[in-house]
């Protein structure tokens, strides 16, 4: 494994001359070794870089974030030593919101992504369906996570380690429920957006929306499977990354 550049990225394996970095923000309640198994399917080419938020994995002792905008600044200073190489940031569910955050960010300092890739997450003008979950008693939040699907069901049933993991789980979802922008401004950068055929927590509309902030071109793709299709879709949504803009 390569060693991380920071405590916000994670490498996984070395590559010596990269002509792009793919940059893979996780889902709520997930780390950086999600995206672990994408290293041999992007080429020798690309480096796999994934996000690691603060209150998980090697950063487990520390304080999670409760604001997308929060995590903004720490994310750019750990992408400056990438210097001018091209970057195609990935995220999905939450991971998504973080993505763009971030893209708005780059584009601002006058270095835009080379490529959104948006995933299982509608557009940010688009409100929540759903009420917040982040402060449902702990039986309530549970039952929650369960119906999702993104947490293993021996995880959930460990009563010590639920304990543990349920202050950066709250604060992941408080980030995603608190994120909207009802009338953000196009971005001057390509879109490629992912949806579930079958997920209701972001369906195939919602994340269409995304076109509305696509001042460069915009893609949709829909892959079988439900809000965490990515996980049985990773090599079509590789393939598909490579398709745009490698």
């Amino acid at each position: 494994m390569a060693p991380p550049l920071s405590s916000w990225l994670q490498g996984f394996r070395a590559v010596s001359a990269p002509l792009r970095s793919l940059v893979c923000f996780p889902y709520a309640g997930a780390g950086a070794a999600v995206f672990r198994d994408w290293a041999s399917a992007v080429g020798s080419d690309t480096e796999l870089l994934a996000v690691r938020l603060p209150g998980r994995e090697s950063r487990i002792g520390e304080p999670p974030l409760h604001r997308v905008e929060d995590a903004v600044p720490a994310l750019l200073a750990a992408l400056e030593p990438l210097g001018d190489r091209p970057l195609i940031l990935f995220g999905h569910s939450l991971g998504a919101a973080l993505a763009y955050a971030t893209a708005r960010a780059l584009v601002a300092r006058g270095h835009p992504p080379a490529l959104l890739a948006v995933s299982g997450r509608r557009a940010p003008h688009l409100a929540s369906r759903r009420p917040p979950i982040h402060g449902l008693d702990d039986a309530a939040f549970r039952s929650r996570l369960a119906a999702l699907g993104g947490t293993p069901p021996e995880v959930l049933a460990c009563d010590d380690l639920m304990e543990l993991m349920l202050p950066m789980l709250r604060a992941d979802f408080a980030m995603s429920d608190a994120f909207l922008e009802p009338d953000p401004p196009s971005l001057p950068v390509p879109i490629l957006a992912f949806a579930g055929a079958e997920d209701t927590e972001a369906t195939v509309e919602e994340v269409a929306g995304w076109e509305r902030l696509a001042g460069a071109g915009f893609t949709l793709r829909t892959l079988p499977g439900g809000h965490f299709f990515l996980h049985g879709q990773r090599a079509a949504i590789v393939r598909y990354l490579k398709k745009e803009n490698f």
